[in-house]
């Protein structure tokens, strides 16, 4: 089974200068829902990774992010884009564990539950640990310009080496997606 991976914040939906804590604030970028469309119809496993740290600062309660969580699936299954699953790191980025981004126990999470082959599989976001969680797990990646995507874009040219460079650079999520029907066959 082939899957997208997307990271949420920045790529899926506006991202919050501190944090996404307010259900009421969740804003789906208009990109995303028929990025998610055509996932579907070419038949990947549309799967969210997430890091939130926020829960570990204390800045949000986990019920509250499941709640932000099932919202967003809820408004994207309104316009007939479904996502399989959401995953999310609630850890502080100090616990060294092994489902944040850049690490890949969430990937090997979905790969269990799903029976996904990442070598098949993508990974989208709009950061540097986004593109190093695909690239680790043996995904092809696409840095998208939403977000903090711009600012990752920068420091592409400066700080980070050549083999961590994405596969695909994108405009949004939906160019994102594109690329990828253009690419698998």
């Amino acid at each position: 089974m082939k899957a997208v991976f997307l990271d949420r914040d920045g790529t899926i939906n506006h991202e919050e200068p501190n944090y996404l804590t307010d259900i009421r604030r969740l804003k789906i970028f208009k990109e995303a829902f028929e990025a998610i469309k055509l996932l579907n119809r070419h038949q990947f496993k549309t799967i969210v990774v997430t890091n939130q740290s926020c829960v570990a600062r204390g800045l949000l309660k986990e019920e509250e992010l499941i709640k932000i969580n099932e919202k967003l699936k809820a408004r994207l299954a309104r316009k007939k884009a479904f996502l399989d699953s959401i995953y999310y790191c609630p850890h502080h980025p100090t616990d060294e564990c092994l489902c944040r981004k850049p690490n890949t126990g969430l990937l090997e999470r979905a790969v269990r539950e799903h029976q996904i082959a990442l070598q098949k599989s993508f990974f989208i976001g709009d950061r540097m640990f986004d593109i190093r969680a695909g690239k680790k797990g043996g995904c092809k990646t696409i840095l998208v310009l939403t977000g903090a995507g711009r600012e990752t874009l920068e420091n592409l040219k400066t700080e980070v080496p050549l083999h961590e460079h994405p596969d695909c650079i994108s405009e949004n999520v939906l160019d994102a997606v594109q690329w990828i029907i253009r690419n698998i066959s």
